[in-house]
């Protein structure tokens, strides 16, 4: 039994495929207009990950507020909440995926000044494989209802 146990972990070893890796792009960064005093905002982007093995969105960072955080919405009863997702988010191979309003988004917390439209801020996203990823966010005006504006 305990030779079949070893031979069975040999065999599972063999067949993973260590040569699955993430490849990543950020695409379409954009966040709306705040007016004085807004000291929070949210930012939007699609992760592509064209790679044949998945990632996961542990920390982001950015010099524009004090703190960035992932965060979901849910509404439940007609009540929506944000919650912060401790645990990342997970980048599956061969997929997109959108951060946006009403779901999975960046909050920007601590504002160090007003984001203007026309204005970019960089917006850095660390993953548990691929390290850390600089995006692009640009500031489109606040009725903005996605990136088709930012293009």
């Amino acid at each position: 039994m305990i030779r079949f146990a070893i031979l069975l972990s040999l065999l599972a070893t063999a067949c993973t495929n260590h040569d699955a890796h993430p490849k990543l792009k950020l695409a379409d960064g954009w966040a709306r207009e705040t007016v004085p005093g807004q000291n929070s905002a949210a930012a939007y982007l699609t992760i592509l990950n064209d790679g044949t093995g998945a990632d996961r969105l542990v920390g982001l960072q950015t010099d524009a507020a004090a703190h960035a955080m992932l965060h979901s919405t849910v509404t439940r009863d007609g009540v929506t909440r944000m919650r912060h997702l401790k645990g990342g988010l997970e980048i599956p191979s061969k997929a997109a995926v959108e951060l946006s309003p009403t779901r999975t988004h960046v909050m920007l917390s601590g504002l160090k000044a007003p984001l203007y439209r026309g204005e970019t801020i960089d917006l850095q996203l660390k993953f548990e494989r691929s390290g850390r990823k600089n995006a692009l966010i640009k500031v489109v005006e606040p009725s903005s209802a996605g990136p088709q504006q930012v293009r």
